[in-house]
């Protein structure tokens, strides 16, 4: 995963040809965006409740867009 810019509630990167969009919420949850660089979207919405840390985002976007 290459990483663009992350900061505590905020990662951008890319991996396997798509772009990886993670924003954590006031509340804590996490929202999730995947696009491949044509554009088409691959993950766009919350993580499940499980998940409560950036890397636990990370490893959730990968596997819910399939990568």
């Amino acid at each position: 995963m290459r990483i663009i810019s992350k900061s505590r509630k905020h990662f951008h990167g890319t991996h396997k040809g798509h772009e990886i969009n993670i924003d954590r919420e006031s509340d804590g949850r996490f929202y999730i965006i995947v696009k491949d660089f044509d554009g088409g979207y691959a993950y766009d919405g919350w993580t499940p409740g499980d998940v409560h840390t950036m890397p636990e985002a990370k490893r959730e976007a990968i596997k819910g867009a399939m990568l």
